[in-house]
């Protein structure tokens, strides 16, 4: 999240941001509201010192700005709802499963976030619906498809981990159970 969020970081402005993937990711295996907490709190943390280090707020500091928790809280129990079931799923059914999650849930973070932020951040002299579906046009897929690359990634781990290494793992007795 601290190389990614936003252009905090010359070197690092060409990624998209892990934002919202962490906080899918982190309802996916997480799955504690502490962790939700932790995140989000570490996102407002890397905001405002990259605001004191530049000597001046970010244009996403408004009034705004605590919808953020709305949108993340949807991406996190989006992941939450669309964690994968390896051993009990197909794999073609996991995979539905979590896109339709991660679409879902990015698609009302985006207007959370957007939305929230076109209406209170001041910037939009007199908004119009017309004015916010041409943003819409601008900002939805990309903002949807951020964070794709990074729970792809990650999902795909997990599949191999619970496809060929834990199986293996456990019938060669490496994993040993609590007894």
């Amino acid at each position: 999240m601290l190389a990614t969020r936003g252009n905090h970081f010359e070197t690092f402005n060409q990624l998209p941001s892990a934002s919202s993937a962490i906080f899918f990711i982190a309802g996916m295996y997480l799955r504690t509201i502490k962790s939700f907490w932790f995140f989000y709190l570490l996102s407002i943390v890397i905001d405002l010192s990259t605001s004191y280090v530049r000597g001046q707020l970010g244009s996403c500091l408004t009034v705004a700005y605590p919808a953020l928790a709305l949108s993340y809280a949807a991406m996190f129990a989006g992941g939450f709802y669309g964690r994968a079931n390896w051993l009990n799923k197909s794999t073609l059914l996991n995979i539905l499963q979590i896109s339709t999650a991660l679409v879902t849930a990015s698609a009302i973070a985006f207007f959370i976030s957007n939305g929230s932020f076109y209406l209170l951040s001041g910037y939009f002299i007199d908004p119009s619906l017309n004015e916010y579906i041409l943003r819409v046009q601008k900002y939805f897929f990309r903002s949807v498809s951020n964070p794709i690359f990074y729970v792809a990634s990650v999902i795909m781990i997990d599949w191999v981990f619970n496809r060929f290494i834990l199986p293996y793992a456990t019938k060669n007795n490496v994993i040993h159970s609590k007894t």
